[in-house]
């Protein structure tokens, strides 16, 4: 009776895990959408505002810096959410993450993929900027 008993506790115990690993990726695949989601608001919106006003094209590198330090953040906050521990870790972790598939997006797109200084930059950014929506997304209260 007793090994019945351990065999369905651990059968319920796996499938648990199961579970809470497919809803931590879906998490963290969200949290990806989210930030690229960002990245893309922030490019059009400004692509606008280069088209209807008087801004300048010299801003562009600033502009793709911050917002890979923003997108890049809400993308550890969201990982750091869904780890529940570690979230400086995690956030890192999402911002290389984010900083890689932009890194390949950008090397696709024509650019290469040449490590220069202001793409190493732009992946330390995005690896600090994760951090710190890393910290902020374990402390927040659900």
């Amino acid at each position: 009776m007793e090994k019945k008993e351990k065999k369905q506790n651990m059968k319920k115990r796996e499938t648990v895990k199961k579970e809470i690993g497919d809803s931590q990726i879906l998490c963290m695949l969200k949290g990806m959408i989210m930030a690229y989601a960002i990245t893309c608001i922030i490019f059009i919106t400004y692509g606008i505002l280069l088209t209807y006003t008087d801004v300048t094209e010299e801003k562009i590198p600033l502009i793709a810096l911050c917002c890979t330090v923003i997108s890049a953040g809400v993308a550890g906050f969201d990982w750091a959410r869904c780890a529940k521990a570690r979230g400086i870790l995690w956030g890192i972790l999402a911002g290389i993450t984010y900083g890689i598939i932009l890194f390949l997006l950008d090397g696709v797109a024509g650019s290469g993929f040449g490590i220069m200084g202001s793409k190493g930059l732009m992946l330390l950014l995005a690896a600090a900027g994760g951090g710190v929506g890393g910290i902020l997304g374990i402390n927040m209260k659900k």
